[in-house]
């Protein structure tokens, strides 16, 4: 199947159902005859930019981003809470350590929260690579990001 066959039908999935892991994304694929692997649903998750947003039965479910950026430091406050392992910081690098597959939805909120303060960002299953222009940048947003998961 192509991919651009393959992310239409994620988007229809995601109209269609909740979808909280990377897994569930492959197993719904698979019932309707599309081979896919988790990492070719990660792959195609960076790619379609999606986002965790609130589900309605709690947790956190995959959406399509939304073309404004309304609420994005309310959902970045939401996902990191939920999200967030470890907080790190060297020079001019912040790294982040995620529940595994959740560091792409982060990654996507942290660059549209601070495109002005980043050089660079860099993500993976279950972690973050920031890399910020100054050292204190890196500081401030190191500050920020430990204020926010540490808010009950």
């Amino acid at each position: 199947m192509r991919k651009k066959d393959r992310h239409q039908m994620i988007t229809q999935l995601l109209n269609d159902h909740d979808i909280k892991k990377q897994e569930d994304f492959v197993a719904l694929l698979n019932q309707k005859g599309v081979e896919v692997t988790q990492a070719t649903i990660s792959r195609d998750i960076k790619e379609m930019k999606l986002v965790k947003v609130p589900a309605q039965n709690g947790g956190y479910r995959y959406s399509m981003p939304r073309k404004a950026d309304e609420n994005i430091n309310e959902k970045l406050s939401d996902l990191l809470k939920e999200a967030i392992i470890q907080v790190d910081q060297m020079e001019k690098f912040v790294h982040l350590k995620t529940y595994p597959g959740n560091a792409s939805a982060v990654a996507n909120l942290l660059e549209r929260q601070f495109s002005n303060e980043l050089f660079a960002i860099l993500d993976d299953d279950d972690s973050v690579l920031m890399i910020m222009r100054t050292e204190a940048y890196a500081n401030k947003i190191q500050q920020d990001i430990t204020i926010r998961i540490q808010r009950n």
